[in-house]
């Protein structure tokens, strides 16, 4: 994990994200993260397997966010005669963050994970989108940058983040590195958390008023 959030650092800090530049480039290359070990990839769903997809569980899908940055090849432009150009670079990491929100809806339709563990890793998918879209200086888009930026970090961390912190790159990275850290406990907890919910029960709640005599209905 550590070496993932190293990553991301280098990208916003080559790119120049606190710079007001584009946050990052198509021609970087970044190297592999490391893989998460719990669980299967895929799931396989019942039916004609070269028909239907594989469905992702919530600890394939965290791994497949972890890989984002994996096997990018270089943009290949369209030839004369060729009808479009081989995707490649970022434009490749924006399918495949479109392909997880795609997933993660899938294994939420198939009862694979639950709306909490969904939303955060939709929110994941959008911070990680931002993270990749250019941002030039003087954008009428910035200040929305910026406040998204500034909510993901303080929902999570609860730092504030704006262009000119200049240790702004750490927050987002530290962030992005405790939000991975949650939901994957989210995901090893979950048995732990239903024994606790019924042990809980209606104890965390003051008991309801009692009926005065007057209020209480005589029998027919």
């Amino acid at each position: 994990m550590k070496h993932t959030v190293w990553i991301l650092f280098l990208l916003l800090f080559g790119f120049g994200l606190c710079a007001e530049e584009p946050a990052v480039l198509e021609t970087a290359a970044v190297p592999a993260a490391a893989p998460v070990a719990m669980a299967a990839d895929v799931v396989a769903p019942a039916g004609n397997p070269a028909q239907t997809p594989a469905l992702k569980d919530g600890y394939a899908l965290l791994n497949s966010l972890l890989g984002l940055f994996e096997n990018l090849v270089p943009e290949k432009k369209a030839a004369p005669g060729e009808e479009k150009a081989t995707k490649g670079g970022f434009a490749q990491v924006d399918s495949r963050l479109s392909q997880l929100g795609v997933d993660a809806k899938a294994a939420l339709e198939a009862g694979l994970i639950d709306k909490i563990f969904f939303y955060r890793y939709r929110r994941l998918l959008m911070h990680y989108k931002l993270i990749i879209t250019p941002v030039v200086r003087g954008d009428l888009l910035k200040e929305l940058f910026e406040r998204a930026f500034d909510d993901f970090t303080w929902n999570v961390t609860y730092e504030r983040w704006r262009w000119e912190d200049k240790d702004g790159i750490a927050k987002v990275a530290a962030a992005t590195e405790e939000e991975f850290v949650q939901l994957m406990t989210y995901l090893d907890t979950r048995q732990k958390r239903e024994e606790l919910k019924k042990k809980i029960g209606m104890r965390m709640l003051p008991p309801p008023p009692a009926k005065k005599k007057s209020e209480e209905k005589k029998p027919e």
